[in-house]
């Protein structure tokens, strides 16, 4: 099968075959549909910090894939886990703004529990490797 540049990618179920980056992609997806639901004052003050939170989330998880070094890997990873932490905290403000319904927030709770288990992990495991 030939593809050329004006073809669009197969659509898959997986983002990435990094988990934490599959899972990130999830979640930016189903945040972005919550987000265009919010109202207009709402959407375009928190909602877009989400985003573009969430997006730097993303960007430094593929710094961290990228860089040789464990320490970089480590610092790329941490700033990864701060951006995600700045994420659920929009998130929760988001709910108590009731710009979230509960059922929403309970539709992406099970991303944000992976993804926090996963950057976790993989932190711990950067430091082993770094001493």
């Amino acid at each position: 099968m030939s593809h050329n540049v004006f073809t669009p990618p197969q659509c898959s179920s997986h983002y990435s075959p990094i988990p934490v980056l599959h899972e990130l992609a999830s979640l930016y997806v189903e945040l972005h549909k919550i987000i265009r639901e919010f109202e207009k004052l709402e959407r375009y003050s928190i909602g877009v910090e989400i985003e573009k939170t969430l997006l730097s989330c993303i960007h430094e998880c593929f710094r961290a894939t990228t860089f040789p070094s464990p320490t970089h890997k480590l610092a790329a990873a941490v700033a990864a886990s701060a951006h995600f932490d700045t994420v659920k905290m929009f998130i929760r403000m988001t709910t108590r703004m009731s710009c979230m319904s509960e059922k929403q927030y309970v539709l992406i709770l099970p991303h944000l529990a992976a993804i926090g288990a996963m950057l976790g992990g993989w932190i711990k495991e950067l430091g082993k490797s770094k001493s």
